[in-house]
Order: C-alpha cells, then sequence, then structure tokens
C-alpha cells in the first residue's frame, strides 16, 4: 500500500551529471523540509561515483513518483518497468529540454505525466506550446560545496597571477550544443596577445565515447585538461582556482555550472539565450549577441522537427573576454555571489513547499 506522505524520486541518482545533480538537489530540498522520499537510482555508465547520503531518505513506496530525466528517456524507462507508471497515484515529470520547439511526436511521453515541472521559462514555453498540460518552471537549489583544499593552478602548472578561463562540459550533452569548439577558438585568440591567459577545460563522461573522443582538443602550453571525475568539494577548487566562466553555448535548459561559476565569483562570460536567461543580467554578467541558426540533423538527440538555436558571435566573445580579464584584476565578481541566495535550499524550499503539499494530500 502507498504512503502518501513523501515521495519516489526517479532518476540518475549516484550518476555525475546534470540530470543527476538535479534529483539530488531535490532530495536534499527535502531533507531540509523534513520530507520523507525514496531513490530510484536509474543505471548509467557513471552510476556510482557520486556518494549520497540523505537523512529522510525511506525504502517506502509514496503515491507521488517525480522523474529527473528527459521525457523521452522516461518514455523508454517505463516501457521497461511498466510498474513506475501504475504504482504511483501521481506522476510529475521534472524534465529538461534544450530547445525552443518540442517534437509533436513526442508529446505523448509528455502525456504519461499528470504535472511537468521544468527549470526555467524557456523549457516551460517549449513544453507548454505542445502539450498544453499544467508545466510549472521551478528552479532547484545550487548549493555550493565546502572547499577540500586542492591547489588546481599548483596542480596544472598554472602561474598565481594568470588570467584563468574555466569552462565544463559532458560529452553525451552533445558538443553542438554545449559549442567548446568557440570557447577554444575564442581562447587562442586572446592567447595570442595575452600570455598570462589560461584555459581549464573540464570533460566529464568521455570514457565510453571511443579512442578518438578528445583527439579535436588541441595540444597548446595553456590550455588544460581535467579528464577525472572530481567530487562536489573538488569542484568548488577548480572554481576557485579561475577567475572566469566562459560558456559560448547553443543552448541551455538551466545552466547549473554557470549559476555555481557566479556563485563562486567568477565572472561569467556567456551566450545570452535560452535556460540562463532567467538568472543572468546585465550587472552579473559579460553576455555575449548571438545570430539564429537551424539545428543540423544530428545535432541534438531525439530531434524530429526543424528547429534552431544560437551561435554566438566569436568576435564579441573575445571582446567579453578581455573584458572579463580586466574586471578579475579588480577582484571577484561581487554581483555574481548574490545567485547564492537565490538558489540556497532556504529560499526556495520556501516557494516549493506550498506546491509540494498539494501533491503530499
Amino acid at each position: 500500500m502507498s504512503s502518501t506522505s513523501g515521495f519516489n524520486l526517479v532518476g540518475y541518482a549516484t550518476s555525475p551529471m546534470g540530470l543527476g545533480e538535479d534529483l539530488r538537489t531535490f532530495a536534499a530540498m527535502l531533507d531540509h523540509l523534513g520530507i520523507p522520499f525514496s531513490v530510484i537510482d536509474v543505471p548509467t555508465d557513471v552510476q556510482g561515483r557520486v556518494q549520497v547520503a540523505w537523512q529522510h531518505m525511506t525504502t517506502q513506496d509514496y503515491s507521488t513518483s517525480i522523474f529527473f530525466m528527459a521525457a523521452t528517456e522516461c518514455e523508454r524507462l517505463v516501457r521497461l518497468h511498466p510498474q513506475l507508471l501504475t504504482q504511483p497515484k501521481k506522476k510529475v515529470g521534472y524534465f529538461l529540454w534544450e530547445l525552443p520547439d518540442f517534437p509533436a511526436d513526442q508529446v505523448p511521453a509528455l502525456k504519461l505525466m499528470d504535472h511537468i515541472w521544468c527549470p526555467t521559462r524557456f523549457v516551460q514555453q517549449s513544453f507548454f506550446a505542445q502539450s498544453r498540460q499544467l508545466t510549472l518552471a521551478l528552479p532547484l537549489p545550487v548549493v555550493q560545496h565546502a572547499s577540500v583544499g586542492i591547489d588546481f593552478r599548483k596542480k596544472l602548472k598554472i602561474p598565481a597571477n594568470a588570467f584563468v578561463s574555466l569552462f565544463m562540459f559532458d560529452l553525451h550533452s552533445t558538443l553542438q550544443r554545449k559549442n567548446p569548439q568557440a570557447v577554444l577558438r575564442v581562447f587562442l585568440e586572446m592567447a595570442k596577445t595575452c600570455s598570462d591567459a589560461y584555459l581549464i577545460l573540464k570533460v566529464s563522461r568521455w570514457q565510453n565515447m571511443g579512442a578518438d573522443a578528445l583527439k579535436w582538443l588541441p595540444r597548446h602550453p595553456r590550455i588544460k585538461v581535467i579528464k577525472d571525475t572530481l567530487q562536489p568539494g573538488e569542484l568548488t577548487d577548480l572554481y576557485l582556482c579561475a577567475n572566469c566562466y566562459l560558456s559560448l553555448h547553443r543552448s541551455e535548459g538551466f545552466g547549473r555550472t554557470l549559476v555555481e561559476a557566479l556563485q563562486n565569483g567568477l565572472h561569467l562570460v556567456c551566450t545570452n539565450f535560452s535556460g540562463p536567461q532567467d538568472f543572468v543580467t546585465t550587472d552579473n554578467s559579460l553576455l555575449v549577441n548571438w545570430n539564429r541558426i537551424e539545428v543540423g540533423v544530428h545535432d541534438y538527440p531525439n530531434l524530429t522537427v526543424t528547429s534552431w538555436w544560437a551561435d554566438p558571435d566569436e568576435t564579441h566573445a573575445l571582446q567579453r573576454l578581455h573584458e572579463a580579464r580586466e574586471r578579475s584584476q579588480r577582484g571577484r565578481n561581487l554581483a555574481g555571489l548574490t545567485l547564492t541566495k537565490q538558489f540556497s535550499y532556504e529560499g526556495l524550499a520556501n516557494k516549493y513547499k506550498p506546491v509540494l503539499q498539494t501533491y503530499m494530500c
């Protein structure tokens, strides 16, 4: 018999990926509110690499399940395990999509859920335009973890006074969308005239992509690549060693690393498009202009319609990167630090609590 006073959380609970972090931060928020929950950890190629421990996690079945994944992945999962749909009374999809258009032929995946939640208004508009079902834009907490004291500059042989740009990307998120190639081009152009400029690329989930997965990365003495899985405290140390976060994405559903960079006082240079527009401003970021271009056939997974995204203006991005270097000489990005409160457990828990209560009665 299902209990009503809690939630079943279904997703990539122990995998180092953005969708896994969505589940983990939601679980931590339930912990903060004292609401019990169970977790179904969906297997991935990197399952088990993130350690989790929650005070209010149980082994009970509850009457409401929340799925933290892409809608199409959810559809595949419940086809294999139909009890995930038949057991709970209420089903919520915390779904992500990263384009302005959601394919009509994938709407049945949305319709498996009673309600849809998503992190930003950009995603909300894409879903609602097709499904017309209740769709709430509810961002999740983004919380800083305590430093563990790793000196990444020393580890990577970067001078203490260098200007360091950072970008993190997951190879499974598709290179065309994350667009690290543009980051490299802009950095290499800057490096021609700024001998103190360094770039750190943090790459995730490359191991199963084949021997040539990272062959496209240029060999350059001031480009440092980190391929290891880092624990949350180690990621904090990585942010703290950098001056700037450079994201020339073509589209983001949310943009968690952008929030984390701002919370850690980095100067943010990013494409002024899609999900991050909910929290990036001219005060806290150096926004990059873009042109609209069509998404290629193989550029985005499960895309069955014609869609578009942003192509960042690399000349403008280079100008912005030089501005970030000048600003970094005056200190950290104080305007970005205000996002710590905006995305805190406490702040968002108060926003979520009345919503959650309607699913627990």
